[in-house]
């Protein structure tokens, strides 16, 4: 009888934790709507600052630019799928092991931030080569998009 409790006990963790993971998405989502709608400075929060700079640029250029990066997203999505199957069978594994997890979430925290490395450096490649009169095309750019948020939504400078 013992037997059969402490095996029910050891899913109780990851249970726990896959149910306080939906709860704070649940949350976030709530809490993002009211800031969204509710017009007071939390409205106002400008685009991120790689997705503005990449927006500002012209679509041609933005197209080269993925192309010229879409050997890293291809191999980072790959290793996701990889990564992904890795984290459902250790949140399956009894016990649990947190420090699997921990090494899955590291490695993808290293790859987005090896992607995000190289896409800052081929714009900051693109933005050196620009002349002197269309980086004053693309910085008046820049601040549309950062004008319009980041939903695409035009503000009024004044509010």
């Amino acid at each position: 009888m013992s037997e059969t409790a402490r095996t029910k006990r050891r899913w109780m963790p990851v249970l726990l934790v896959i149910s306080l993971a939906v709860n704070l998405l649940v949350a976030g989502v709530v809490l993002g709507t009211v800031l969204r709608f509710k017009g007071g400075d939390h409205g106002r929060i400008p685009p991120g600052f790689g997705a503005a700079l990449y927006h500002a640029m012209p679509k041609d250029d933005r197209k080269a630019l993925r192309g010229e990066l879409s050997g890293l997203r291809t191999k980072g999505a790959s290793g996701r799928v990889q990564n992904f199957s890795e984290l459902l069978e250790a949140l399956q594994a009894v016990p649990f092991d947190p420090e699997t997890v921990e090494a899955l979430l590291q490695q993808q925290t290293e790859t987005t931030l090896n992607l995000q490395g190289a896409m800052q450096q081929k714009w900051l490649t693109y933005v050196t080569e620009l002349t002197d009169g269309e980086r004053q095309i693309y910085a008046e750019r820049l601040e549309e998009v950062v004008q319009r948020g980041p939903h695409g939504k035009r503000k009024n400078k004044n509010d």
